[in-house]
């Protein structure tokens, strides 16, 4: 689910999707490909053809052009990122893993979908993180400092703020403090989750990589009706210590059940747009692994 798939099909089902924009699952080999992935068909022809479509759990519906996918002003940059767009803007996926590097987008994008929601639909922003330092084994490590949630987590506060300045543009400052203050948008620690329900809203889980199981079921478990929850993480930078087959991410995204759901989607992107230095780490990371 976390790659594109490329499945050989006739130039007749090529043909199809392309006229009528979508085609049963049934007319190709579909049984590894999970509801909310995405598969590029190749001809048996190998004709240069490769049209890509994702999977709704009943069709195979063809990917829109780069052109008519926009979030906030956000369109996407390369393929995987029209995939990640097109989950977004499908209301049929409610939890939505998307993995990746620093700079490939994930966040961002995420960002961008939220506040169109909150624009277009009224829907809450709810935005939430680890409070785990870097090669940090302690969590909640501001706790004893006074003030409120977004005084004592203001450090966390940072990285969302810097993406939601980049969505809104530079003069949004003021518009952001009133979306914060009238609690249209609010940042969550985790460990405040419990005992909450979260609806009518898109709650942003930033460094999911970070969460134990029952740190992440513990916010899954409270996302409510016409809610969607995005996980942004990357599993090659966990702050906790523990081995990725240990982390709840790994945990939700292996299991069969996440697999066969159908309101459930994951993409990994891999295109770095931040800047030389973040791509040359990535890089690194590759090479040791």
């Amino acid at each position: 689910m976390s790659q594109i798939q490329n499945v050989t099909a006739t130039q007749k089902i090529i043909e199809k999707l392309y006229k009528d924009k979508k085609i049963p699952l049934s007319s190709i080999d579909s049984s590894l490909i999970a509801p909310g992935s995405f598969v590029t068909l190749i001809s048996e022809l190998n004709l240069d053809i490769k049209p890509s479509a994702y999977s709704d759990g009943k069709d195979l519906i063809l990917l829109d052009t780069f052109k008519k996918k926009t979030f906030s002003g956000f369109s996407p940059k390369d393929l995987k990122q029209l995939c990640y767009f097109n989950i977004l803007d499908n209301n049929q996926f409610m939890l939505v893993a998307a993995l990746g590097a620093a700079g490939t987008g994930k966040t961002s994008v995420a960002i961008a979908k939220a506040l169109q929601d909150y624009f277009f639909d009224k829907k809450k922003i709810y935005l939430s993180k680890p409070t785990v330092m870097v090669q940090s084994h302690e969590n909640n490590v501001f706790g004893p400092v006074p003030g409120d949630i977004n005084e004592k987590y203001s450090p966390y506060l940072g990285s969302f703020e810097i993406v939601l300045n980049k969505v809104l543009g530079e003069n949004s400052k003021h518009y952001l403090e009133m979306m914060f203050k009238n609690k249209h948008a609010e940042f969550i620690p985790v460990e405040f989750t419990r005992g909450c329900t979260f609806e009518n809203c898109t709650f942003i889980l930033d460094e999911v990589q970070n969460l134990s199981w029952h740190e992440l079921k513990t916010v899954l478990s409270r996302i409510g009706e016409n809610s969607t929850i995005i996980l942004c993480g990357d599993p090659n930078q966990i702050d906790t210590g523990i081995p990725y087959n240990q982390t709840g991410l790994c945990k939700l995204i292996s299991s069969d059940t996440f697999f066969e759901s159908n309101f459930t989607s994951q993409i990994t992107l891999t295109k770095q747009y931040r800047g030389k230095i973040p791509d040359l780490i990535y890089r690194i990371d590759k090479e040791n692994k």
